[in-house]
């Protein structure tokens, strides 16, 4: 795995090029799915994953992966609100590794 941003001083939403909102708020498309986050949960999550060593975080990928497409499978609006719940942070667990890595552009939506 090769992660461009190594130390949580490099994270900036603007240098990263994520258009914010109004709100602070931007939107991510897998799929057919519309998501939403905020560049301040984003930038925390991206710190919170610089933090954890690297076996572990793999780990939280896989079963973030695992639970995503369960989840679109299923659809969203179908789940329990504890598994909404649970899809939500796995979404931004999964987006916070693709802008770690560089791999978020082609995720946002215009």
């Amino acid at each position: 795995m090769n992660y461009p941003i190594k130390n949580a001083d490099d994270i900036d939403i603007e240098t990263l090029g994520i258009p914010l909102d109004a709100d602070g708020g931007f939107a991510i498309k897998v799929k057919d799915y519309v998501h939403r986050l905020t560049g301040e949960e984003l930038a925390a999550e991206m710190r919170d994953q610089l933090d954890v060593r690297s076996s572990v975080r793999s780990a939280l990928l896989r079963k973030a992966n695992k639970d995503i497409l369960a989840g679109l499978k299923k659809g969203r609006l179908r789940l329990s609100e504890e598994a909404r719940e649970a899809f939500d942070l796995n979404m931004l667990i999964w987006f916070a590794d693709k802008a770690l890595r560089g791999e978020h552009q082609s995720y946002l939506t215009k």
